[in-house]
């Protein structure tokens, strides 16, 4: 067991990326991070290929990135270890209860595959889009009351909700990584601001963003107003 060595996971939109300065300023805090032997992970909700638009834009280093909210892990080298489908036997049922008449867009996410349709095998993500923040919510609550055996649904911002499979979140995506890399769980550092960060932050030592959603903040140690600020705390 590492007993030294840490651990900080990162949600991306909204936290690790603010706006263009302050992205320089936590790339300037992960680098020392890294260099004492520490580990930099990005969790997010973003697919494989909207991640990588991403890094490609800023040009950030990271160790592990957990995507589309945990359903897929991979290291710096894009190999994967962990991937996590929806239940297929569900599919069409949600699909129907989505109302897709009243959403404005709709994409799914597959593996490494960033753009499918519900048709395709093995989805990973669903991603729907509504004309209003009580749309989104009210479909949200329909599916993870309906589906809570099979699915997670989260609103997310831009009045979308996205939906992964259950046996999956950042946090059990987290818990992988320790075993794979034996580090502590006390080791452990978190931040986000959504309400897919919720479970990772009450798993963990977790932290939000000034900016984080009420629910996040009630079950943070700190609010930060950039993740730079946690580093320098932790480092």
């Amino acid at each position: 067991m590492n007993m030294n060595k840490k651990i900080l996971v990162s949600d991306y939109d909204q936290t690790f990326y603010l706006n263009d300065e302050d992205i320089e300023i936590n790339k300037e805090a992960v680098d020392r991070f890294r260099k004492e032997g520490n580990i930099f992970v990005i969790a997010t909700g973003r697919s494989y290929f909207d991640f990588h638009n991403k890094v490609n834009m800023y040009n950030f280093d990271y160790d592990y990135v957990i995507i589309n909210h945990g359903a897929t892990i991979l290291d710096k080298n894009n190999n994967i270890f962990a991937n996590f489908s929806i239940n297929d036997g569900v599919i069409n049922n949600i699909k129907d209860d989505l109302q897709l008449e009243k959403s404005i867009k709709s994409f799914c996410c597959s593996k490494l595959e960033s753009r499918v349709d519900f048709e395709h095998s093995y989805l990973t993500k669903i991603n729907v889009k509504y004309n209003t923040k009580e749309e989104a919510m009210t479909i949200n609550e329909i599916i993870n009351n309906k589906y809570s055996n099979d699915v997670n649904s989260y609103y997310v911002t831009e009045n979308s909700l996205e939906i992964i499979s259950n046996k999956t979140n950042k946090s059990k995506a987290i818990n992988l990584l320790l075993e794979r890399l034996n580090i502590l769980q006390g080791n452990v550092y978190t931040i986000g601001d959504g309400y897919s960060d919720i479970e990772m932050i009450k798993d963990f030592n977790g932290y939000a963003m000034v900016n984080s959603v009420n629910e996040l903040k009630q079950v943070a140690i700190r609010e930060y107003e950039s993740v730079s600020n946690l580093i320098d705390e932790i480092m």
